[in-house]
């Protein structure tokens, strides 16, 4: 027969092997085997990169992958074939989660679960990767030193869990590798970064919780990665959100922030304690006062941005959408509505019945908004807060914005309330601005009690010792006290 000839058939034999393999055809598989029993031992002098079981294992079809490995010799040695990139059928039916697959090709070869591709990565590193927990079951059952194995750049299979954030990956692996191990648990990467680094830095709040309900993670949560930087110490490099807020509570749920105040207090016990014995009650009251934390207002600065722009946001939709509502259509001549005082459709129905208590609405409203859009041009605009005298000028506007935000809601329930029940509603006017007007004359007390304690502080701290010295010139022993 013409050698041409019998190319052309072989390679179209080939063809309908690799198209059965793609299609799961087990009775294709059986008519192509009938005619030519060593067609897969022919696989390799084929131009493809890839072999059947390869193609098989990818698309789920586990008869198809079955019939494949049950034929010998040939079968066993597919599953250790790998394709141009070094992946064997293990790896590709790890990846796509084709447990009853995985569990066949393990039984064949389960030394296939160490090996790697080209990136260094098993089938163990890609069942994480996509989060095939009934895969990385059987993978580590089969090889549980798979889970040691880590990639070209020192990252670990638990790095990968939280890069992809795979969270019950990451649970299943943990407990396989045991809780105890705090070597493995707190793993660096090529940049020094730990799992609990890369879930802070993502901003995967579920993921941060669980490692900090793990003692080994929260016995290594104070390792540095190259930058020098703690996972805790990341939270303030993040963008201030929702979730960099929640990953902030969870790390001081966890303790690190009462960790932190309890080692600056154990720092100066002798200071803390002689002051206590030597100063007066007034004195106290007024360290108190004037005392600031100011790591307190930088953590909580994304929380009062977040409520000042929901709070500027609900004064806005006050103005264009007042109680009562718009008039829906144009009307004059009537009862409420004449020439001089015309209702247009789009205006304010309130404004036309009760027109100085609707102008008042306003004032208050847009003395609300503006304090809030001043707020936060404060906090955007870098403004120094950690500062007492810029703090107390940033609780100014806060006071003011929340002043002129609950006189409109006053005012707006009285306006809408009907005039069958405004004896009511005019004593609980009165009742919430006495309230108010007590509660915001006290905190403009202290802080300005807080402000006015610095001014003096910093003045006797400049001019005392030179009015000290002038006072008692020409006396040696009230210079030396006040040398002293």
């Amino acid at each position: 027969m013409d050698p041409i000839i019998i190319r052309c058939d072989e390679e179209d034999t080939m063809r309908r092997l690799y198209e059965a393999s793609m299609e799961g055809s087990v009775d294709t598989l059986n008519s192509l085997i009938e005619k030519d029993p060593l067609i897969l031992s022919k696989i390799s002098l084929g131009p493809f990169g890839e072999t059947p079981l390869h193609v098989s294992a990818s698309f789920g079809h586990v008869n198809f992958t079955m019939k494949l490995l049950s034929i010998k010799p040939q079968g066993p040695k597919l599953a250790v074939e790998v394709d141009r990139l070094k992946r064997s059928p293990l790896l590709l039916a790890s990846a796509e989660g084709h447990t009853d697959i995985v569990q066949a090709l393990i039984q064949v070869n389960d030394t296939m679960c160490l090996a790697t591709d080209q990136d260094g990565r098993i089938p163990l590193h890609y069942a994480a990767m996509r989060g095939r927990v009934e895969v990385i079951k059987l993978l580590i059952g089969s090889q549980r030193e798979s889970i040691w194995k880590k990639l070209i750049g020192g990252e670990t299979v638990l790095h990968l869990c939280v890069l992809y954030n795979q969270l019950e990956a990451l649970k299943v692996l943990v407990e396989s590798a045991d809780y105890e191990n705090n070597e493995f648990l707190n793993s660096e990467d090529q940049n020094g970064n730990t799992i609990l680094h890369l879930a802070v830095m993502l901003k995967q709040v579920e993921t941060t919780k669980y490692l900090l309900s793990l003692p080994e993670v929260i016995t290594g949560a104070h390792t540095s990665n190259q930058s020098g930087l703690k996972a805790f110490d990341l939270v303030e490099h993040l963008p201030k959100d929702l979730k960099s807020l929640e990953i902030q509570n969870a790390f001081q749920d966890a303790g690190f922030h009462r960790e932190k105040q309890q080692y600056n207090h154990l720092q100066r016990p002798a200071a803390s304690s002689s002051k206590a014995a030597t100063t007066s009650m007034w004195r106290k009251f007024g360290r108190f006062l004037q005392k600031y934390d100011g790591d307190w207002i930088k953590d909580k600065t994304g929380a009062l941005m977040i409520v000042a722009t929901m709070i500027a946001t609900m004064t806005f939709q006050t103005a264009v959408n007042p109680p009562g509502g718009v008039w829906q259509e144009s009307r004059n001549n009537t009862i409420d509505c004449t020439p001089q005082n015309d209702c247009i459709a789009g205006t304010a129905v309130l404004a036309h019945i009760w027109e100085y208590d609707y102008l008042r609405f306003l004032v208050f409203d847009s003395m609300a908004f503006i304090s809030l859009v001043v707020v936060i041009f404060l906090l955007i605009s870098g403004f120094p807060v950690r500062y007492t005298p810029c703090m107390w000028l940033l609780n100014l506007f806060t006071f003011s914005a929340l002043t002129f935000s609950a006189l409109t809601f006053r005012e707006g329930m009285y306006l809408v309330s009907p005039s069958t029940i405004h004896g009511v509603a005019y004593l609980i006017y009165i009742i919430l601005y006495y309230i108010w007007v007590f509660l915001l004359g006290v905190m403009i007390l202290v802080q300005t009690i807080r402000i006015l304690i610095l001014v003096v502080r910093k003045l006797l701290k400049t001019f005392g010792y030179k009015w000290m010295t002038q006072l008692c010139s020409g006396n040696h022993s009230c210079n030396s006290t006040a040398h002293v």
